[in-house]
């Protein structure tokens, strides 16, 4: 018998299994191979202001966690020996409409006013920064405390610290279900004081779960292309695209986000969305190589706030419900699910995440 059972492999379930292995025994069951699912299709943007329009409390969970990662890095590359492509550039907000810049210039208030490292800039300046940018700016707004990270060399990270520290990973076991202090799989169970649902698009199937929650797949297409090094140094976000430079050389593109249920596939409508944006963004890119195309399913809430906190069922906590920002909220949560655990109070209030919101649904 262990302590904990964390149920899901991704980035959320590995950083929770991590940080409670410190104090107890802990196991990892994951259906797949660990680290395979929505967080390796990520393009690790660690980008709270970048589309937060006031400082509300999922904002603040946001920024919390963001402010973690140094240390967070720090520690994996430590422990793991494995370099984690973490980036401190910072992010570009392009505008090329009014409707867009006025956007722009409206988080550039809030954001200045309420002390965030923010600079707005001239249209001369972006060239300046990024050479290769040639969509016409009427507006630019630059973030430099925004980072980024190579969510598959994270994960892997992640994993090798998880060993360092003493967690026990299954692979390739399905969860059935859960009851108090319980995991079911085929005509197998397993106990343990603390159960953490974090199985992302999958949490959901599980049965015995109370309350049921609500989670639905948002499919993102993403693609990734061969740049000259150095070609670009920042994060670039123009309308509801993105480019994210690796220093191994890929320039990640993204995303869709898509109603599609379980679907996985790549399109030709989602593909031709994302390169005919790159190529907007700098003409540039047409002549770069495309060197892998891939999905994710990110696992969306009605009110698109991850599910944080205990349940009705004993000794099951929820972990899940993250939708397009699991990376970023990795250290949060994980810190979060071992306050609970421990019968510690949360450093952030729960209350916006609670399980409980979706009673009456």
């Amino acid at each position: 018998m262990h302590d904990v059972i964390v149920i899901g492999g991704g980035v959320i379930g590995l950083s929770i299994a991590r940080e409670l292995a410190s104090s107890k025994s802990v196991l990892l069951l994951d259906r797949g191979p660990t680290g395979q699912g929505t967080s390796h299709a990520a393009a690790g943007m660690l980008t709270p202001l970048s589309e937060a329009d006031d400082q509300g409390p999922f904002f603040q969970l946001c920024r919390t966690s963001l402010a973690m990662y140094d240390r967070f890095v720090e520690e994996l590359q430590q422990e793991s020996s494995l370099d984690v492509a973490y980036s401190k550039e910072g992010l570009l907000s392009l505008a090329s409409s009014e409707e867009s810049a006025a956007t722009l210039l409206r988080r550039y208030e809030w954001q200045h006013q309420a002390g965030f490292e923010v600079e707005l800039l001239p249209p001369g300046e972006v060239r300046k920064m990024e050479p290769l940018v040639t969509v016409p700016v009427i507006h630019a707004l630059f973030m430099p405390g925004e980072r980024s990270v190579a969510p598959r060399r994270l994960l892997n990270a992640i994993r090798e610290s998880c060993f360092v520290r003493g967690v026990e990973i299954r692979t390739g076991v399905h969860v059935d279900a859960v009851s108090p202090n319980t995991v079911h799989f085929g005509h197998m169970t397993m106990q343990a004081a603390s159960i953490v649902i974090a199985s992302g698009v999958w949490s959901a199937e599980l049965n015995g779960l109370n309350p049921r929650i609500p989670l639905s797949p948002r499919k993102g297409q993403i693609l990734s292309l061969a740049m000259a090094p150095g070609a670009f140094r920042r994060m670039i976000r123009w309308g509801h695209s993105y480019l994210v430079p690796r220093p191994t050389g890929e320039l990640i593109v993204g995303a869709t986000n898509e109603d599609a249920g379980f679907d996985s596939s790549v399109t030709p409508a989602g593909l031709g969305r994302l390169l005919m944006d790159a190529q907007a963004i700098s003409s540039y890119l047409g002549s770069y190589p495309i060197v892998e195309t891939w999905t994710g399913l990110r696992p969306a809430t009605p009110d698109e706030f991850p599910i944080l906190g205990s349940t009705a069922v004993h000794g099951v906590y929820y972990a899940t419900g993250h939708y397009r920002n699991g990376v970023l909220l990795a250290p949060i949560t994980a810190t979060i699910v071992a306050d609970l655990i421990e019968g510690h109070k949360p450093r952030v209030d729960l209350e916006p995440y609670s399980p409980s919101r979706f009673e009456s649904n």
